[in-house]
């Protein structure tokens, strides 16, 4: 374990504050960051015998840049992440391709990490985006917007998509309610609006309604 400070940049899930926080609750506060030479993409499974969706991943590339979240943590805090994203491989970022949005001049000096991918398989019938998913990474670029000018500036969350790569017809909304998603997720009138507006509204009107969703109460 390096002696430097250490600090998690997270791209997927993890911009949201309450998905940082299942893992360790003191990783709620973060701040928003652009990286030049990540690639993001809908290229991440788990393969299993059961159904499980297409997640996101990233490798290093030179043409790419990536917006997410810079966040502290120890090396215990480190190790529970590390065991959270047991399928990537951790890679470090060089302080110079990393542009902060949270009013800092530069990143944070210390040893700086995201989750990188051994291999690109993309998105399937079998394993489709999720709605859901897509919903809390998106609602944390929302949350990056209120709370920081700048990153309301960079349109974080229309960026957000804008740099995600193989967006997939496979994709299925898995809402409680899909037809009144408003119950459980509150932004989602604002996030369908950013993916027709940067998507397409056909693209948008390719997403399937998952059966099951209709029988959950």
């Amino acid at each position: 374990m390096s002696n430097q400070p250490q600090f998690i940049f997270g791209y997927g899930s993890l911009v949201e504050a309450d998905s940082r926080a299942m893992t360790w609750p003191a990783a709620r506060y973060a701040s928003p960051a652009i990286v030049k030479g990540v690639e993001r993409g809908w290229f991440d499974q788990v393969p299993g015998q059961g159904y499980s969706p297409t997640y996101l991943g990233a490798v290093q590339s030179p043409s790419h840049t990536c917006d997410g979240v810079i966040f502290p943590v120890t090396e215990q805090e480190l190790a529970a992440y590390d065991k959270r994203e047991s399928g990537y491989k951790r890679d470090k970022i060089d302080q110079s391709k990393i542009t902060m949005l949270d009013g800092s001049k530069a990143a944070p000096a210390g040893d700086i990490w995201f989750y990188a991918n051994q291999n690109k398989i993309l998105a399937s019938q079998k394993y489709p985006i999720v709605q859901s998913y897509v919903d809390v990474c998106l609602n944390g670029c929302l949350q990056l917007e209120a709370g920081y000018p700048l990153a309301r500036e960079h349109k974080f969350a229309e960026s957000f998509i804008r740099t995600t790569t193989n967006w997939s017809e496979w994709w299925v909304n898995d809402r409680i309610y899909p037809r009144r998603p408003f119950i459980y997720v509150p932004n989602a009138s604002t996030i369908d609006g950013l993916l027709i507006s940067v998507l397409g509204i056909d693209a948008f009107n390719k997403i399937q309604i998952e059966p099951a969703s209709w029988e959950r109460h």
